[in-house]
């Protein structure tokens, strides 16, 4: 079975779509994909890279072309009103940064521009990832978990479960990446903490320089709790697209049976590159439910 096919049998809307299909045969030398998993900071991020005048474009719920414009699709319209990331023509078209969940293989080909990897904390994405797919997509695969250590263990869309599926992500981005020729890390937590030396050296990259006030000013407009207050006025106070955008949050509801599962000497490898340490266990809650 390919890996499309299996995309297409679990979990289609978790990591690929026919939107996302044809947009990739438009993407070409002048474009950047900004690869992440879900819940590692892809929106916060463009956002900002928006509020910059840059074309961060959205290729599961946008038309894209090669010229660099992009349109909505109208079958996305709830999801693109929640956060109205896009707005008025970028100013600066080109490079186009591309959202992408996708592993490098379904872009093989594809004469692209760089890579920018975007990557957080795995017990704080993949936790988020969770609560995202119960509680706001309520899919009924997901809603199948007992707790969110079932969900951990269970087939993500790839055919592994959830832990190997982030691994797997990251460490063939991570290999790809050395492979061309312009290409940037980032993670979710430098972003949020100190957002105008991680974008400023990871756009640099990319033959990007935007002065460090309009960065600043970009990530303030840009700020969580701005978007997700956005994001209420138009859906409603319930579940949302955005939760939190907590840094760290696992402390406050890491269990010793949780810890356990991202102790795979694998997984705690890979984390260690990023600079994320997953032996630390401490929390202050009651657990996952």
């Amino acid at each position: 079975m390919t890996d499309k096919v299996f995309y297409l049998l679990h979990g289609l809307q978790d990591r690929y779509n026919a939107r996302y299909q044809e947009n990739i045969a438009r993407l070409g030398a002048r474009d950047v994909l900004v690869a992440s998993l879900g819940s590692s900071g892809q929106s916060y991020l463009g956002t900002i890279l928006a509020e910059m005048g840059l074309n961060y474009a959205d290729a599961y719920t946008e038309v894209l072309h090669e010229d660099g414009s992009r349109e909505p699709d109208p079958a996305y319209d709830d999801y693109r009103e929640r956060l109205e990331i896009i707005g008025a023509a970028p100013a600066r078209p080109w490079p186009r940064f591309v959202k992408s969940h996708l592993t490098p293989r379904f872009h093989r080909g594809r004469p692209l521009f760089g890579v920018w990897i975007l990557v957080r904390d795995p017990r704080d994405a993949l936790y988020s990832w969770y609560r995202f797919r119960t509680e706001f997509v309520r899919d009924p695969l997901d809603r199948l978990a007992r707790s969110f250590d079932d969900w951990l263990c269970r087939p993500g869309p790839t055919g592994l479960d959830r832990l190997d599926d982030w691994a797997d992500f990251y460490h063939r981005w991570l290999w790809h990446s050395a492979r061309m020729p312009r290409s940037a890390i980032t993670t979710f937590e430098d972003l949020k903490r100190d957002p105008v030396p991680a974008l400023r050296d990871a756009l640099r990259a990319f033959g990007v320089s935007i002065p460090d006030k309009e960065i600043a000013g970009a990530a303030l407009r840009g700020d969580f709790r701005i978007v997700r207050r956005r994001e209420e006025d138009r859906g409603g106070a319930g579940p949302g697209i955005l939760r939190r955008g907590q840094p760290e949050e696992w402390r406050t509801w890491m269990t010793g049976s949780t810890a356990d599962l991202f102790g795979r000497a694998h997984v705690t490898a890979l984390a260690r590159r990023f600079g994320y340490r997953l032996d630390e266990r401490e929390h202050h809650g009651s657990g996952t439910g």
